[in-house]
């Protein structure tokens, strides 16, 4: 009788897992070590597009600060999911530590090597509420996924036991 495994897909899945963190880590880099604030260029016209939204009935407290904080958390999500998806799944709550260690990190780099940028407080709660996100829907994926694994693996035990059975 053969033995029949399962392949285990789990290399390719790092090998993804690992290029996908690489390359967002590139993207988060350009993004945040960027000498001047990353929207100076364009502030002047976001902010006569956040005057044309209120005067089209958006309400006020979505003004440049509600939106600044908005992208920080959008803009943590994946380093939370990434994180996540890095780390075996039951230690998922030590992910939950790297995102907000990970945004103090920057923040102190902006503070005393970038004159130009603002460190704050408000970001790192933001950066952290983003990467809980992302962690939180990593860690929902990954049990859904582990939970639909473990039924293929007991139709394939399953089936392998009735042909042998024959």
């Amino acid at each position: 009788m053969t033995s029949e495994r399962l392949p285990s897909t789990s290399g390719p899945r790092h090998a993804i897992i690992l290029l996908m963190a690489l390359g967002y880590g590139v993207f988060l880099a350009f993004m945040v070590f960027w000498p001047s604030p990353i929207d100076e260029p364009i502030q002047g016209l976001l902010e006569r597009a956040i005057s044309e939204l209120h005067e089209r009935g958006v309400p006020g407290f979505i003004d440049y600060d509600f939106i600044e904080s908005f992208s920080n958390v959008l803009l943590f999500i994946p380093v939370g999911f990434l994180f996540a998806l890095m780390v075996p799944l039951r230690w998922w709550p030590v992910a939950l530590l790297l995102g907000p260690a990970l945004s103090v990190g920057i923040e102190l780099i902006q503070r005393y090597l970038l004159d130009a940028r603002v460190s704050t407080v408000d970001d790192v709660i933001a950066n952290s509420i983003g990467a809980t996100i992302g962690v939180l829907l990593a860690v929902v994926i990954r049990a859904v996924v582990k939970a639909r694994d473990e039924k293929v693996i007991e139709r394939h035990e399953a089936l392998r036991r009735t042909r042998g059975a024959r």
